[in-house]
């Protein structure tokens, strides 16, 4: 390696220092910067560094699982939303499956029902009809056989 490639670490420390400066300069410049400055917490902070520093760390490290907490619990609020709407369907599509079985079964039953009473109605007025023509008939004919023979006695 040759020399001028090297850069040695107290030049890059000034240079980090510097730049460091610009931009803690430039915060405290900031009109929010200085209201939250003002502050008895800002001022509580200005005096212990190490415990801003801290919750500077802290805000940053916690940045990430909160995030992803976040995106899991919104991932998760989708998919229940998702899975509750399809089981809802799902449900719906059974029970109207259900019901047109149901349905389907009554109408079956209420077809048998409906034949074997219009069988049984067919059936009995016949047979009454058959019965009381047979009765008329023979009440006529014994009514010709009283009638006849009273008109045989009154000859």
């Amino acid at each position: 390696m040759q020399c001028s490639d090297v850069v040695s670490l107290p030049r890059v420390l000034l240079q980090f220092q510097s730049r460091f400066h610009t931009l803690m300069e430039s915060l405290n410049s900031d009109p929010k910067m200085a209201e939250f400055m003002n502050t008895s917490l800002g001022k509580y902070l200005n005096s212990h560094p190490f415990l801003a520093l801290s919750l500077l760390v802290f805000g940053a490290l916690a940045i990430v699982p909160v995030g992803l907490f976040l995106v899991f619990a919104m991932v998760t609020l989708i998919s229940a939303t998702v899975g509750f709407v399809f089981l809802e369907v799902f449900l719906l599509s059974l029970g109207g499956a259900t019901l047109l079985c149901v349905l389907c079964g009554v109408a079956m039953v209420a077809i048998i029902v409906t034949s074997i009473l219009s069988v049984v109605y067919v059936t009995t007025s016949n047979m009454l009809n058959l019965y009381y023509s047979q009765r008329v008939s023979e009440e006529k004919r014994d009514l010709r056989k009283s009638q006849g023979c009273k008109n045989q006695r009154g000859q």
